[in-house]
């Protein structure tokens, strides 16, 4: 392992092709203690590449798609340097091809699932002579696995629907627009992302209110009304049920919590402080 720094990099893929299924290459120099006992990765639906190295050996895996929160803990601590390729909700099936719901909230070996997947990362881990270099290799790696579309036409259409929406839609008429009966709807979800769809609209509105939280924190009762919830009751026990933390505990130990892409370098920078 030849690639060394005391900064944390974030950086978006710089072909067309692959950001629709590459949200970002991210890389971390873990510092003593940088990472506390309670550092908890928010679910967000995405599917990650993570390979890390401790020194001696490098540790390849793919986590599923993230439905429930994930406590990592100090585990970051122990390695000298990890790199995480963050993928977009439909980019792991891009890449295995395989049913996502098999991998949901799971952290398997890469080898076991594509092996010389793993090989060509590992060996790109381990021959990069910088941060630049080792972004264009993996880039190059992954490309292989986008020109070939494999995720559908009506996936694009429904999760890009849900966004425009912040989440705040409902199944049937999701599938109407879609043009898809609900039950089909949810087998293409479960299939290409690993989660139903009323999981998946679920996630997006709870990550949309993270952002609002973490951009500006505001009144609850103002947020929760502003991100369609019927009352401040509703989105206090929805936010409790897929975080595990309330809103205000969320609010008070927020540093504790990862939840977007954009916001690592900036969380990791507060812990250096």
């Amino acid at each position: 392992m030849r690639i060394y720094s005391d900064k944390a990099f974030n950086i978006s893929p710089p072909h067309s092709l692959l950001d629709k299924y590459v949200l970002f290459y991210n890389i971390v120099f873990p510092k003593q203690n940088m990472f506390v006992e309670h550092y908890t990765l928010m679910p967000d639906a995405c599917g990650t590449l993570s390979l890390a190295y401790n020194g001696k050996d490098i540790l390849a895996e793919l986590w599923g798609a993230s439905v429930t929160p994930t406590l990592l803990g100090a585990e970051p601590n122990q390695y000298q340097v990890m790199l995480l390729i963050q993928l977009s909700p439909y980019g792991l099936y891009q890449i295995t091809h395989c049913h996502q719901a098999e991998f949901a909230d799971k952290r398997m070996p890469l080898k076991d699932v594509d092996k010389e997947l793993f090989n060509s990362l590992c060996r790109a881990f381990e021959t990069a002579n910088n941060v630049t270099e080792l972004f264009s290799m993996c880039d190059k790696i992954l490309y292989n696995y986008m020109e070939y579309c494999v995720v559908s036409d009506a996936l694009f259409f429904a999760t890009k629907t849900i966004s425009d929406h912040q989440g705040q839609i409902l199944v049937a008429e999701l599938a109407k627009k879609v043009g898809y009966s609900q039950r089909h709807l949810n087998r293409l979800f479960l299939m290409q992302i690993g989660m139903n769809v009323k999981s998946y609209t679920r996630l997006v509105r709870f990550n949309d209110v993270l952002r609002h939280i973490q951009k500006s924190p505001c009144f609850f009762a103002a947020l929760s009304q502003q991100t369609g919830y019927f009352d401040q009751a509703h989105f206090d026990k929805d936010f409790k049920a897929i975080s595990g933390v309330t809103p205000e505990n969320y609010l008070k130990y927020m540093s504790d919590f990862y939840y977007d892409a954009t916001e690592v370098s900036t969380i990791l920078s507060s812990r250096r402080e």
